[in-house]
């Protein structure tokens, strides 16, 4: 199985932007729908056009706002002097019910990628902020 992370918007009101990003490493998977905000994808959007610009960069993002909601968080740096990058990628499904048990899933997996494939996966990001809900997808596969 191929490693990558899709991430698509799925809904949308005056305050929230919901994402839903799945993702695997070829053995470990996950899925979650997560809040957040289209400022937010297009900042991180605008970030991954460009890393990394030298290789001692580095990423980190959260789309958490709360801890008891679903998010995803992203950190990466470069492992070669021809700006290779390791993405640590963490999915975690949570969701609160009354009277009932938690769902509360996380899966933490590594990406290994290529520049032009995160610029790339940068440009779709910053798609998904600016179109309308649902029409855009950000695909982000492993080069290795």
């Amino acid at each position: 199985m191929e490693s990558r992370i899709e991430i698509s918007s799925i809904w949308e009101d005056e305050c929230l932007f919901e994402i839903r990003i799945n993702g695997t490493n070829g053995t470990f998977a996950g899925q979650a729908d997560c809040y957040t905000s289209r400022n937010e994808i297009e900042k991180l959007g605008k970030i991954l056009e460009k890393f990394p610009s030298s290789v001692t960069d580095t990423l980190e993002f959260a789309s958490r706002a709360k801890p008891d909601l679903s998010y995803f968080s992203m950190s990466g740096f470069c492992t070669d002097s021809c700006g290779h990058t390791l993405l640590a990628i963490t999915i975690a499904h949570i969701v609160s019910f009354t009277n009932v048990r938690d769902e509360n899933y996380k899966v933490n997996f590594d990406l290994k990628v290529e520049p032009q494939s995160i610029n790339h996966f940068g440009r779709q990001l910053q798609r998904i902020a600016e179109e309308p809900i649902g029409t855009t997808e950000a695909v982000l596969k492993s080069a290795m």
